[in-house]
């Protein structure tokens, strides 16, 4: 149970990044989506709710707001700067928000809201939701939530508790839309109305028109498993028209066997508006690690993380995969320290972030990349103290350029001009710092000579919420093309909207290609390609492509840590097995004879199935990587030797002829040694003791 005597401190501290490199992304829209999401048990984590509707815009202006696929606004508001509004839901699960079991699981009419100014006039929208115990908050993202490939977000929802479960909302913008679900465990089970396991498939699709809905739900109650906890992590969201999604739980913990929870949602954007550069503002979280961490999504196989310049990462993941970086490499324990992060490609980037020491205290973050294009103004956050008709003390998270004077950075509240503090250096760059101000009232406006992220923050015992405000749409959409062929030889890589920058730099795999300076390529070789470009004095880089030949070439490649072992001993052999041609390979078989001297113990696979000495991949998609752990046992199989070396290889076949454009590395020698029997001496006898398995 969640602890009912102490008061529970939660402060959902949202933070806000940076990044100089492609981004199209903003808050600030004309239009604007909130897919329904679910939670475990009704009013458990959310009861009350609301949604602020504000401006920076001075002449007031309609806003429409549409209930699922209803062409007649349910309600209308008129806003401006100074005339914020507020739009009521009903409690718990409304159906509109957030569904009950029924309507979990199937295809939804009626739930889901849409923001609409038909002026094309821009303004914000902040959903805020809370109960006895709980609160969150949700920012939409406009316009540029819209896109066709997204990845499931959230951090490890640990523990047990009737409540605890994690949620997955879509709503499509366009009739006959179809989405699939894939990349999750696949013991990963989903709700279909009172069936918790209503859906057990490794794959599923769904096809939506216009403003319908569908939310899913992985619930973990008092049966926790590895699947529930964290398999949807990463899980892909793929649609053939765009879709809006928001994703999170509700409720979640971070304790393993334990009943803690807290509420933590956001609405992230497509894979196409991710960048590759953040920084992260630490909570108030405890020292142990459980709730201040910033968590990353890699897009893209062989995505490499750094953390606070360093030269080394602390991660390489492949797509899908999820690391979770730890606190300690925030600049300190204390509220307010901030953390820099790189990566080899674009990812998504959540936070989970505490209110106090208490590990029942955290919540969640969706972040964006930083960039030198960010908006100098964000006018306003409204009402920022109030939580649903609960009163916060709230505050704002800045993020701004370390070029911009300190004292050339406003902010007012309710009550005036507010005194800002000394701000603090993020580690590993000097191009940002951050800042952090609490206990501000009324609506909240912050103003700078350069550009500038800002969120916000409210703390009520138990309650919390949080919100981005700053919007990104200043930034130029960097989306790359290919032309041409479309594989290689003859693929030509170029900037879709044809928009013309200062200067070009192109790169492959993460290096810098020498002399390709134009603002397009020719590519020669099959990998993951992106552009940097140039404008004035700010730098961005493009979402990241990936160019593949035009015939089948699949890349074997074997290891191990087990270079050398005793007689006995057993070996793991690490296969990956990689397709950089642009059509799917069909029936692809690996095959592992071991040598004699070693032995097969097991083999594990993250694809197909394995009968030894054959690994039945099936089909291998465009670059899809998979992966075989084998192990075997070595032994001597020469008497008169203290050493022998055997040589693993492994082969493919398939329906398809691998060109084997790329080189292969099928091959690992392990080098094998004798063990000599122990000779034990006693009165009367002589014992060998050899080794024995």
């Amino acid at each position: 149970m969640e602890p009912t005597v102490l008061m529970k401190l939660k402060g959902y501290f949202f933070l806000y990044l940076l990044f100089c490199g492609a981004f199209a992304y903003g808050q600030l829209s004309d239009l604007h989506y909130l897919p329904p999401l679910r939670q475990g048990q009704n009013n458990a984590a959310i009861q009350q709710q609301e949604i602020h509707l504000s401006t920076p815009e001075t002449t007031t202006f309609t806003v429409n707001v549409y209930q699922g696929t209803n062409t007649t606004p349910v309600t209308s508001f008129n806003i401006s700067n100074t005339t914020p509004a507020v739009y009521s839901l009903g409690d718990g699960n409304n159906n509109v928000t957030l569904v009950n079991d029924t309507n979990t699981g199937v295809v939804l009419t009626n739930s889901g809201l849409r923001f609409e100014a038909p002026g094309g006039n821009n303004f914000y929208v902040n959903y805020r939701g809370r109960s006895s115990s709980q609160a969150a908050s949700l920012t939409s993202k406009g316009r540029v939530a819209l896109g066709t490939s997204f990845k499931w977000g959230g951090v490890p929802n640990l523990g047990s508790h009737p409540s605890k479960s994690n949620t997955l909302g879509i709503m499509a913008t366009e009739d006959n839309t179809t989405i699939d679900l894939f990349g999750y465990d696949p013991a990963c089970e989903f709700r279909v109305g009172s069936d918790r396991a209503g859906i057990t498939a490794d794959t599923y699709q769904i096809v939506l028109d216009a403003n319908e809905s569908f939310v899913f739900e992985t619930y973990i109650g008092n049966a926790p498993t590895a699947a529930h906890e964290s398999g949807w992590i990463g899980a892909s969201i793929v649609s053939d028209k765009d879709i809006v999604i928001s994703n999170g739980s509700l409720n979640y913990g971070r304790e393993a066997g334990a009943s803690n929870r807290d509420a933590g949602i956001d609405q992230p954007v497509p894979e196409n508006r991710l960048g590759k550069e953040y920084v992260f503002v630490r909570g108030n979280g405890g020292t142990n690690g459980l709730t201040e961490f910033p968590l990353i999504i890699a897009t893209q196989n062989n995505t490499e993380v750094y953390v606070n310049g360093a030269a080394t990462p602390v991660a390489t993941l492949n797509n899908g995969d999820f690391f979770e970086i730890p606190s300690s490499n925030y600049s300190s324990n204390t509220v307010g320290a901030n953390m820099y992060v790189e990566t080899s490609k674009d990812v998504y980037a959540y936070q989970c972030i505490a209110g106090a020491s208490q590990v029942y205290t955290q919540g969640l973050n969706f972040v964006a990349p930083v960039s030198c294009l960010l908006p100098d103004i964000m006018d306003n956050i409204p009402d920022i103290t109030n939580a649903a008709g609960i009163t916060l003390s709230g505050g704002v998270t800045i993020i701004a350029a370390t070029t911009t004077d300190d004292s050339n950075i406003q902010v007012q509240d309710g009550s005036g001009t507010v005194t800002l503090p000394a701000s603090s250096p993020v580690a590993g760059t000097t191009d940002w710092k951050t800042f952090y101000i609490p206990n501000l009232t009324g609506n909240v406006s912050v103003q700078s000579t350069g550009p500038i992220a800002v969120g916000f923050f409210g703390f009520n015992g138990a309650r919390g919420i949080a919100g981005y405000f700053s919007g990104f749409d200043t930034l130029p959409n960097i989306d790359l093309q290919i032309t041409g062929t479309n594989c290689l030889p003859g693929a030509t890589l170029e900037i879709a909207s044809g928009e013309s920058f200062d200067a070009y730099q192109w790169y492959g795999d993460g290096a810098l290609i020498p002399g390709a300076t134009t603002s397009s390529y020719n590519a020669t070789v099959a990998g993951d390609y992106f552009l940097r470009v140039t404008r004035g004095p700010c730098t961005y880089d493009s979402n990241t492509i990936q160019v593949y030949y035009c015939n089948a070439d699949i890349i074997l490649n074997k290891g191990t840590t087990n270079l050398v072992v005793n007689d006995g001993d057993l070996v793991n052999f690490d296969i990956t097995v990689e397709s950089r041609g642009f059509d799917p390979v069909t029936n692809l078989q690996i095959s592992d004879v071991l040598p004699f001297g070693l032995d097969f113990v097991s083999a594990t696979v993250s694809k197909g199935s394995f009968t030894y000495p054959n690994w039945n991949v099936g089909t291998l998609t465009s670059g899809e990587l998979v992966t075989m752990t084998l192990v075997a046992r070595a032994r001597m199989t020469n008497i008169y030797l203290t050493t022998m070396t055997y040589t693993n290889t492994i082969t493919n076949s398939q329906d398809q002829t691998d060109a084997n454009i790329t080189t292969d590395n099928p091959s690992v020698d392990v080098q094998v040694n004798l063990v000599p029997p122990t000779t034990v001496i006693t009165n009367r006898r002589i014992t060998y003791r050899v080794k024995r398995f």
